[in-house]
């Protein structure tokens, strides 16, 4: 997946500070918005019986095959496919991130980007099963069932409680000068996609591997560095196929009469199916300078972060927090920086 319509809005040194190549800590504001859409079907092949029982459930529904004639409780054969839709409609997404700009070499770099798509809001989730099935009728309720193509019956809703996107590693890019001033730039950064929540009354939850694009310009405007961009994407992709299911309640809307419910159990087995998913998001945020030498975020610059840039000594990619002077290589040099800023941060 990627993502785009991403505005950064970032605070910068005063200009007495050394203004090269600076780590700003970052957090995301109010104003905003994000929609996601995904589409998620599983083809579907299986039979369906009523739910009645000589002994435990004689009043259940029995299901007869054809429209005329038979007996007992048999089962019916149906295929189709599982579809469920789940979205999030204009969330307000929320978050931190922490970038490292150099205005003389145009050189970008972001780390520990934490995006909460949903902020405490909910997404929605709504299952339904596109059927496939020939003629049968019910007793209790006594009703016919005339066959159809692609019928698509109501299964459930849930909600999407959690929808996150979590950086693994950190990127950089080479933001390239603007015709109109300031930089423009596109930087791919690798997440987790961490989503949870209910359906059909189960909890349910999922991470998956992903990459959001961040495209946009850059420029200085009064003392502040301002992040813009805008894009959108869709993806699609494969989805494995679940294991096959037995005795699944399935509550069938009468159509001859209409207006009762035949209780169903439902079997089947699913192939391997499809996802497409669509994304927008414009985020809005708002950076300090990070209190450097302070490598565990405790607010102190102490002894447990001169253990930590020891053991990142050497070279570095990326935003390397321990690189405080920023030449892609953590040293003595960086050590003594450290050193001299011992204590709390100001």
């Amino acid at each position: 997946m990627r993502v785009g319509h991403m505005i950064l809005l970032l605070g910068l040194l005063p200009a007495t500070a050394r203004a090269q190549d600076m780590v700003w800590s970052c957090l995301l504001d109010d104003s905003g918005s994000c929609s996601q859409s995904t589409r998620v079907d599983l083809p579907l092949a299986g039979t369906w019986i009523g739910d009645y029982d000589a002994t435990t459930n004689p009043a259940g529904t029995r299901t007869i095959p054809g429209l005329f004639g038979g007996s007992g409780n048999n089962a019916i054969p149906f295929s189709g496919l599982v579809r469920t839709d789940a979205v999030i409609s204009d969330a307000v997404p929320a978050g931190s991130f922490t970038a490292r700009f150099d205005p003389a070499s145009g050189r970008l770099r972001m780390a520990e980007l934490d995006l909460d798509l949903l902020d405490g809001r909910t997404g929605t989730l709504t299952t339904n099963l596109v059927i496939t099935f020939g003629s049968f009728r019910t007793i209790s309720p006594n009703s016919t069932f005339f066959g159809v193509s692609n019928l698509s019956v109501p299964y459930g809703d849930g909600t999407l409680t959690t929808a996150r996107a979590v950086q693994t590693l950190d990127a950089q890019t080479q933001a390239t000068v603007a015709a109109e001033g300031g930089w423009n730039f596109t930087l791919d950064v690798p997440v987790n996609l961490l989503a949870a929540g209910q359906t059909q009354g189960m909890p349910f939850e999922s991470t998956s591997v992903a990459l959001l694009r961040l495209q946009g310009h850059l420029a200085m405007v009064d003392g502040q560095l301002v992040l813009t961009g805008s894009s959108q994407d869709s993806q699609q992709a494969p989805v494995p196929a679940p294991p096959p299911f037995t005795g699944v309640p399935l509550a069938l809307p009468t159509v001859l009469p209409p207006g009762s419910t035949a209780n169903l159990l439902m079997s089947g087995t699913f192939s391997d199916g499809t996802q497409a998913s669509t994304f927008s998001a414009t985020v809005r945020g708002v950076g300090d300078p990070a209190c450097e030498g302070d490598l565990d975020g405790s607010g102190t610059c102490d002894a447990a972060d001169i253990g930590s840039l020891l053991t990142a000594f050497g070279d570095c990619s990326g935003l390397c927090r321990a690189d405080l002077d920023g030449d892609d290589a953590v040293t003595a040099a960086d050590l003594g920086a450290l050193l001299v800023r011992f204590g709390p941060c100001p």
